[in-house]
């Protein structure tokens, strides 16, 4: 972990500002109060695979994401919040989310938010990808900047791992990459479980329960080279055209589902030391992908890299 702490004012300030920049995305804070009260901040960070962790404190500061830093650097991350004290009010697409302690919330850093902390404010942050987070896009923009209760339903899990992985230090490599994914699986767990709420999905419970099913049966078969929307219908005694339509419904598909996670299995694996000699033949293939070209463009899309170069890039990290 990286940690700095700031505890001047002025300069002491705009090093703080610059740190949560660096951390996460491009942001703009200010102060609160403009008295010349001695400013008391710091950030702690940790990377964990494609996740990164942070504690964040500070005492009355509002921090924004502008849409001038947007269109300067869009990355396409969620950052999704625990309140470790304090409290603050996430404001994005016109809502309000007010977070006390043991409280959680999700909010998109490609849209305009915006952070506005009280006295002795401390949150613990976990930001990653977008595509990460196998749930529709319109539906998780509906659940941004609401405040999600963290002693109630999946919600309760989630503070504990976050905690405590805050307070651990992560030496990297493979385990660190299991850990951010568990994170990323907890919080696409608990959001999902917010989806599946009568109150917002009018689907039947028959559905709801179908979509768990086949996601559940999809990661245990991923290295069947025959997994398909006909095979994973046949499993679960249903046409073709009604899992379409279910899946439809969601803004996804089998097909995505499949090669979604087939490629997260071969970043995890091109991520693991211990098969650092293994080439990237094998594991492409024993993940579904023939194609060497096919891979790599499915690769570079994903993740924004080859995967030789994504491999480079991993065994030169410390």
């Amino acid at each position: 972990m990286s940690l700095s702490v700031l505890e001047q004012s002025g300069a002491g300030f705009d090093e703080w500002e610059q740190q949560i920049s660096c951390t996460f995305v491009p942001l703009r804070a200010r102060r609160e109060s403009l008295s010349g009260s001695a400013f008391h901040g710091w950030v702690d960070s940790t990377p964990l695979g494609s996740v990164i962790l942070a504690e964040v404190a500070a005492h009355e500061t509002v921090v924004e994401r502008t849409p001038r830093l947007i269109r300067q650097d869009d990355p396409e991350f969620y950052k999704f919040a625990l309140q470790t004290s304090g409290s603050c009010v996430i404001e994005q697409d016109s809502r309000q989310a007010r977070l006390n302690p043991g409280d959680l919330a999700i909010y998109d850093t490609s849209r305009p938010y915006r952070l506005s902390c009280g006295a002795d404010f401390r949150m613990t942050v976990a930001m990653f990808p977008r595509n990460l987070v196998h749930l529709p896009e319109r539906r998780m923009a509906d659940l941004t900047a609401v405040r999600l209760a963290g002693d109630t339903g999946l919600g309760a899990l989630i503070p504990p791992l976050m905690r405590g992985l805050a307070d651990s230090r992560s030496d990297g490599g493979i385990i660190a990459t299991h850990l951010g994914d568990a994170v990323v699986d907890l919080v696409t767990a608990a959001f999902a479980q917010q989806m599946a709420l009568p109150t917002r999905d009018g689907a039947p419970e028959s559905h709801r329960a179908l979509v768990a099913e086949v996601h559940a049966y999809v990661d245990r078969h991923l290295a069947d080279p025959d997994l398909n929307t006909q095979s994973v219908a046949d499993a679960h005694y249903v046409s073709v055209r009604h899992l379409q339509k279910v899946f439809e419904a969601r803004g996804t598909s089998i097909s995505t589902l499949v090669r979604t996670r087939r490629l997260e299995r071969c970043r995890r694996d091109m991520s693991d030391p211990i098969l650092a000699e293994t080439p990237l033949t094998v594991i492409r293939q024993r993940w579904g992908f023939p194609d060497a070209a096919h891979f790599s463009r499915l690769f570079r899309a994903a993740y924004g890299e080859s995967p030789r170069d994504y491999r480079k890039g991993v065994t030169a990290r410390p």
